[in-house]
């Protein structure tokens, strides 16, 4: 595999929200810069009550806790992964966008550096943070008005192992701190007590794991399993959660285009009852994305378009917390 594929295969993962390799992803052999950088635009469809979609005018206010919010719009997306690589001591710094879960919209920040350990493999160590905090309600379960956001922020680090000892195996934990600005979960619902508002707190702390195995195939493309567990330690009991789950990647590379499919599933089992409706709430995740690029475009060598295509679902025992997400973009992406 040359230096161009392993490059364009990294570059896949990144946007379809695989973690990419050492196999996959080595430190270069010389000195500088590398990377890449899109735009692009997007369009999303989002079904839920807790999640806030791209256009908040229309998911704002729900009648009653029966129903569901809906919203759908397009936004710009850019994109940036940069690299310094310092060749001689097999060393290289990063930053740009962690995208590891779509179906909760969470797109993460990271600034770190990777360590090629002879045989053994490459290390690394990051800081994780909200470049842009992301957006959720105040308080979700408000009905008859205009339910009011505010903003979530995360911060952490990140420890990754590509290649452990040689082997297609990698693996990666993740520490975060996670604040809510304006966290009034069940405020609107007069009859819960203090002490039921506060098992609905979502500030915490979340703890994620996840192992890969990356199997190349005769004809040139990879196959990638991986198994993952988070936990999320919130302060309210009834929002702290366990999550299991399993992924699939297979990517196909030619000279002319690329091509990544990755599929998921989750398991979601929350640790206390849920006061507003009285059950425990646990769901099922699956979610499937494709991401399509054409090299060379218009004649220029590092230039290529993108199409990518994403559909999750979460569903609950509870029909307040189901979700869906649609997301169709597309765009221009420069590898340097």
């Amino acid at each position: 595999m040359n230096r161009s594929t392993r490059s364009t295969l990294t570059i896949l993962l990144t946007l379809a929200g695989v973690s990419a390799h050492a196999e996959i992803n080595p430190i270069p052999k010389q000195s500088g810069f590398s990377g890449f950088g899109q735009l692009g635009v997007s369009y999303s469809e989002v079904n839920s009550n807790v999640l806030i979609g791209p256009e908040k005018s229309e998911s704002q206010r729900l009648d009653s806790l029966n129903s569901q919010a809906a919203s759908s719009g397009s936004r710009f997306t850019p994109n940036l992964d940069m690299r310094y690589t310092f060749a001689e001591s097999r060393t290289q710094l990063f930053l740009g966008n962690v995208i590891q879960d779509a179906l909760m919209l969470d797109f993460t920040q990271q600034f770190g550096v990777r360590r090629e350990m002879g045989d053994k493999g490459i290390g690394s160590v990051a800081y994780v943070f909200s470049g842009i905090a992301g957006q959720v309600w105040q308080d979700p379960y408000q009905t008859g008005s205009d339910r009011q956001d505010t903003d979530r922020s995360s911060s952490g680090v990140r420890l990754g192992w590509d290649g452990i000892w040689g082997s297609p195996f990698s693996a990666t934990y993740t520490y975060r701190n996670i604040e809510i600005d304006d966290e009034h979960s069940g405020e609107s619902i007069s009859w819960l007590t203090n002490a039921e508002r506060a098992e609905l707190d979502r500030n915490g702390k979340n703890q994620d794991l996840a192992l890969t195995y990356n199997w190349r195939l005769e004809n040139g493309s990879q196959l990638t399993p991986g198994l993952n567990y988070s936990r999320y330690d919130a302060d309210g009991e009834a929002a702290s959660y366990d999550r299991f789950g399993a992924q699939l990647t297979y990517a196909l590379l030619t000279r002319k285009f690329s091509l990544v499919t990755n599929m998921l599933m989750n398991r979601v089992e929350y640790d206390g009852v849920n006061p507003v409706f009285g059950q425990t709430v646990e769901a099922d995740e699956w979610g499937l994305n494709a991401t399509f690029m054409w090299h060379q475009l218009m004649g220029v060598e590092k230039l290529s378009g993108v199409v990518s295509a994403s559909y999750g679902e979460s569903d609950a025992n509870v029909d307040f917390f189901d979700t869906d997400l649609t997301n169709i973009s597309t765009g221009l992406l420069y590898r340097f």
